[in-house]
């Protein structure tokens, strides 16, 4: 390390989250990370990939938690697999309300509310999945979710049931505790999402 006083970067990856996690997410072997690890420390930066070197800067930047690991990837999969930022249309308002173990998630502004659908995803094994589908009963503009786990991380996309089309989102909330409360997110998530897993489909009550 070029700095004895601080701290490596491996040392900062396993604080926020596991190799294996990095590694699935920036497409490299686990000795290849290794790799890159060691020489961002030793003051080889130009033989890391873009890629690589852009994630450890993000982490040695300012303290991180895990969520802030998976937003990361979650950006800069909408920025690589989407369209440029200008060439996106604008977000429909969305407004998420929160108490106890449920979430509403509201889109009043929505002209057919009828062909909207909103996934709900969380992080399992180091993979977006989708646990949960809803669709608004008739002629009302929102949905409700229920039976959250109090204290993890989930993520909303609103989206048109007919073509897929993401109207807002992904954004991520979490219900109970200390971290009650909404974070936008900024970006689609990965094409390589799991199908609907334990909640299944659901509907607003």
């Amino acid at each position: 390390m070029d700095n004895p006083g601080r701290t490596s970067i491996q040392a900062t990856v396993k604080s926020v989250c596991s190799i294996s996690y990095v590694s699935e997410k920036l497409q490299v072997s686990r000795p290849t990370l290794y790799k890159y690890m060691d020489l961002y420390d030793s003051g080889g930066r130009d033989r890391v990939p873009t890629k690589v070197l852009r994630f450890f800067d993000y982490l040695t930047s300012a303290r991180r938690s895990e969520d802030d690991a998976i937003l990361y990837f979650i950006r800069e999969s909408g920025r690589e697999e989407g369209p440029e930022p200008s060439q996106r249309e604008d977000p429909v308002p969305v407004t998420c309300r929160i108490g106890g173990d449920r979430a509403m998630v509201l889109f009043p502004d929505v002209e057919d509310p009828s062909d909207v659908e909103v996934d709900v995803s969380m992080e399992i094994d180091g993979m977006m999945t989708v646990i949960g589908r809803y669709r608004p009963q008739p002629g009302r503009s929102f949905v409700t979710i229920d039976d959250l786990i109090p204290e993890n991380t989930f993520y909303y996309t609103v989206r048109t049931a007919s073509d897929g089309r993401v109207l807002a989102g992904p954004t991520a909330f979490s219900v109970g505790g200390d971290r009650d409360g909404v974070r936008p997110s900024g970006a689609r998530p990965s094409r390589r999402s799991r199908r609907p897993g334990p909640l299944g489909t659901g509907s607003s009550s």
